[in-house]
């Protein structure tokens, strides 16, 4: 029969168990409060390992991230028993034993860093084995605990980094865009005799479609309108540099055949990763009414004349930047009071529905013979047309359209 001297050594230890217990746990709320206000991932990782061996008291700690591209985990930081901090980039395949640190150090504790239900990185300490300490099952407790704080840290530092870095390059993207805004022309070429409009619009927030109108003496207008391999900011760059090309090469000889000729060798110069553009280049007299125009490898001009819609300049030789030295064919048309000239990209035609139908030449044909509008509405309601198409159906490529009237 137990008397009540025999209880008391129990109630102490026990007493002690728990007062140990709530020192552990206002620690790892000490700890989980320091690692959780730390969104830098080097630093966070810093204070980490730090924290790990002070609250354990180890001789030295370190802690590894897995690489999810080869299925390694690698030493992003430890920390010595003298204080010394050891950066590496030291690979250890998944699996691998500790068996070896063991034997060498004396004690180690070494927990998978969790979050999400994935194991993101290992932490470990260490006792030295000089000094003959071991690690205890309280010790192990805390040591869970400071991990799975960690790794959540961990966690929330590196989707914080995402969202920064997807910042950044929102705002690079946006000044990209109005970068490339400033080479399209800001207004139309106003003339009494002529109406003109354009629109362009990127797939991504930057495209490699474009357009441009060049005045030159004696009221002579180019016009050029292409598009670029491929989207985004290298078709972008490139399309910059084209409407400087056809800017800088039309002042010397303003024959839309030999423009593109001079563009396309200027092209095959300097190709870059077989980037290529198809192109036309016209040269509007808005004395004469005469329209001359040569075609690298662009769908063919439309004319509306009445109610009748024909094609005009189709494609001659292959697209700009693939063969140099071509030769380009040059076509001559003297357009009529009424007449409508429509230029457009692949963009126009091609956006799918979610049946996957095209919009499709036959519609853009209909819907520009059937326009009493002026130029400018005729492109808000092909614009509109197009929306109303593809609905919530994604849009793939760029889309650019430039039309002129004779009055």
């Amino acid at each position: 029969m137990s008397t009540h001297k025999d209880t008391l050594p129990y109630i102490g230890s026990r007493l002690t168990q728990l007062e140990q217990r709530v020192e552990q746990l206002e620690t790892c709320y000490k700890i989980t409060s320091l690692i959780n206000c730390e969104l830098n991932l080097v630093n966070l990782l810093d204070t980490i390992i730090n924290v790990a061996k002070k609250v354990m008291n180890a001789d030295a700690c370190s802690l590894l991230l897995v690489d999810e591209d080869i299925g390694e985990l690698v030493f992003q930081i430890a920390l010595s028993a003298v204080g010394e901090k050891i950066k590496t980039m030291t690979r250890l395949k998944m699996g691998e034993g500790i068996a070896g640190t063991v034997a060498e150090t004396g004690s180690i504790l070494c927990s998978p860093l969790k979050a999400k239900g994935k194991v993101i990185g290992v932490c470990q300490v260490i006792h030295g084995k000089k000094k003959g300490m071991v690690f205890q099952e309280s010790d192990q407790e805390l040591f869970l605990l400071l991990c799975d704080s960690a790794a959540l840290a961990i966690h929330s530092a590196r989707i914080h980094l995402v969202l920064m870095e997807n910042q950044r390059m929102e705002k690079d993207m946006e000044f990209a865009q109005s970068v490339q805004e400033s080479f399209l022309p800001t207004t139309t070429p106003q003339h009494a005799n002529f109406t003109f409009a354009a629109q362009t619009h990127a797939a991504q927030v930057v495209g490699g479609d474009y357009y441009d109108f060049i005045p030159f003496d004696n009221e002579l207008l180019g016009i050029v309108l292409g598009d670029v391999s491929g989207k985004g900011v290298p078709a972008s760059l490139q399309m910059a540099r084209l409407m400087s090309d056809f800017r800088y090469i039309s002042q010397v000889d303003q024959e839309p055949a030999k423009v593109l000729a001079q563009v396309n060798n200027t092209l095959c110069e300097r190709s870059y990763r077989g980037m290529f553009t198809t192109a036309v280049f016209c040269i509007l007299d808005m004395k004469t009414r005469k329209l001359s125009v040569s075609n690298g490898g662009h769908l063919p001009l439309l004319l509306k004349r009445n109610d009748s819609i024909q094609e005009i300049c189709s494609a001659s030789g292959t697209p700009l930047g693939i063969v140099p030295n071509m030769q380009y064919n040059q076509a001559e048309h003297v357009l009529q009071s009424g007449d409508q000239i429509l230029i457009f990209t692949d963009g126009v035609t091609e956006p799918k529905n979610k049946q996957e139908e095209e919009f499709g030449t036959d519609r853009l044909r209909n819907l520009f013979a059937n326009n009493t509008a002026s130029p400018e509405e005729f492109l808000q309601n092909l614009d509109t047309s197009i929306k109303q198409f593809i609905s919530d159906a994604p849009k793939f490529d760029d889309l650019t359209s430039l039309t002129f009237k004779v009055l």
